[in-house]
């Protein structure tokens, strides 16, 4: 075969290689361009656009705590202050009632007096007879003095004289009892006997009691005793309308096992005695101030453990269910303890979302 035979297949081979090289490296000559990284940028920015939009768009508040004054209110009902039963100390008939049912008598003053006419004649003998063992008692012992009379007779005398002032004193004790006096300032509530009424020693007379001050009871909860102290102050409206205020006087040392509270009494100022024994009232117990959020009760949820709680957001806004607790409740809205001083609050798809979950937050103004 002829050199100009061979040169022909020998070129075309040279020719393809160098096409396939040209291919491979990019095209533009055998020396290959930098790549450009727009598309690149592009394709990033895609990918984070379509990241953003899967997040879960809600809207949002920052709430700022406030100092408020809390309230524990709870339902009460009156007692009276003191209550006694009067009974007769004297056996006889009733010659005086000064008083009727219902009426408001001093302390001391006399409810109901017994014929006493018999009596003071027996305190009068019982005088004379002091009087007399008196005078005997002397003479023995003038005469003891020169050995005119024993011992024994000394002894005797005075013995005497002594069961005779007894017996004074024990008359003049029946006669106190013969005049039936308030033991403190209060209400006849109750008179059960009449002038002219014979009564026999121990009978029972009428009942008092005592409204001024008048207590007020109301069982707390054992969660929040803590709260109330002695002296803490109350404000008490009744179903009449009529309020006032009160002072925490009691707190009992026992817990109710029935319903797991412990009795508190107040002492109410009801010098006009316009406050009734044994009525309902409602005591809204004024505790101290302390820093609190305020918001839409609707934004309520609970927790995994079934706590109240609300759905909040962090600062790379993920969602955080934070337990609260209510102190206060208000028409439109509620008070709230156990949120951070500044605290950003889901208030729009709270219920689309769970804990932990990174939202797209909207914060309104």
């Amino acid at each position: 075969m002829s050199l100009k035979n061979k040169v022909g297949p020998l070129t075309a081979v040279v020719i393809a290689s160098a096409t396939v090289t040209w291919m491979v490296i990019g095209g533009n000559g055998i020396t290959a361009a930098p790549a450009s990284n727009e598309p690149a940028q592009e394709a990033q920015a895609t990918s984070d656009t379509q990241k953003a939009n899967t997040l879960y768009p809600v809207q949002a508040k920052k709430l700022q705590s406030q100092l408020v004054e809390t309230h524990l209110t709870l339902s009460g009902k009156t007692l009276v202050n003191d209550s006694l039963t009067l009974t007769n100390g004297y056996a006889g008939r009733v010659t005086s009632l000064p008083y009727a049912k219902g009426d408001k008598v001093e302390k001391g003053s006399s409810i109901l007096k017994i014929d006493t006419r018999a009596l003071k004649t027996q305190i009068e003998e019982a005088e004379l007879l002091v009087t007399q063992r008196k005078l005997e008692l002397e003479g023995i012992k003038r005469l003891s003095v020169n050995n005119f009379s024993s011992k024994a007779n000394l002894a005797s005398a005075e013995t005497a004289l002594a069961s005779a002032k007894a017996t004074e004193l024990a008359l003049k004790i029946q006669l106190e009892n013969a005049n039936l006096t308030a033991p403190f300032s209060g209400i006849l509530n109750s008179l059960d006997v009449e002038k002219g009424q014979l009564l026999a020693n121990s009978a029972t007379v009428g009942t008092i009691i005592s409204i001024n001050p008048i207590k007020v009871s109301v069982d707390i909860p054992q969660s929040k005793i803590h709260k109330v102290s002695i002296d803490t102050q109350a404000n008490i409206q009744f179903d009449s309308g009529y309020q006032t205020d009160g002072t925490v006087s009691y707190i009992s040392s026992v817990a109710n096992e029935a319903n797991r509270t412990i009795s508190v009494e107040l002492l109410v100022n009801n010098s006009e005695s316009n406050i009734f024994a044994g009525v309902t009232a409602k005591v809204d117990f004024i505790l101290e101030r302390q820093k609190a959020h305020a918001f839409s009760p609707a934004l309520l949820t609970l927790d995994d453990f079934g706590n109240t709680a609300v759905k909040t957001l962090s600062g790379d806004n993920k969602v955080v269910i934070s337990p609260i607790e209510i102190i206060r409740s208000e028409r439109e809205q509620i008070w709230v303890t156990g949120l951070e001083d500044t605290t950003n609050i889901i208030t729009v798809g709270q219920g689309f979302v769970s804990e932990n979950d990174t939202v797209d937050a909207h914060y309104q103004n």
